[in-house]
């Protein structure tokens, strides 16, 4: 049993998957879950923007928005009690900020997917569970 784990969520199958193994792994009196998503922040609209790669002038409001909207996808979907989850959205490099997020909560393991919902198709591991299977300094489950 884990007193903490972290849950990268992103809305594919896998991440939902991840997020119910992990509610049987987390210690049943004390654990707590975090469940986060990460986005890369939506590009200006305008033509200049855009081309300098500029985020929207609401982007981080835009990331909280949809990134909530997620974890409250998945966590109904697991059927995870509300008083046991901390929910987390940050805007940027989805491997980064996971490995950032369990360094600063001091988390006991990560539990994810093992492909999430990108364009790139792996056969075997995604690019970001790989980098954060091989960087993380806590337990590392992953999920297919």
């Amino acid at each position: 049993m884990y007193n903490s784990i972290l849950v990268p969520v992103d809305g594919s199958a896998q991440s939902h998957k991840a997020l119910t193994l992990a509610t049987n792994l987390l210690d049943p009196e004390q654990g707590m879950l975090y469940v986060l998503n990460v986005q890369e922040a939506p590009l200006a609209t305008d033509a200049m923007g855009r081309s300098a790669g500029v985020p929207a002038i609401n982007a981080e409001e835009l990331v909280q928005e949809s990134g909530q909207a997620l974890i409250e996808q998945a966590c109904q979907a697991a059927k995870v009690e509300h008083e046991r989850v901390k929910r987390i959205v940050r805007a940027g490099q989805p491997a980064t900020a996971i490995l950032a997020e369990a360094k600063q909560l001091d988390i006991d393991a990560i539990v994810m997917g093992s492909r999430g919902n990108s364009n790139l198709k792996s056969l075997v591991i995604g690019s970001v569970s790989h980098r954060v299977l091989h960087v993380a300094t806590c337990a590392v489950v992953i999920v297919r």
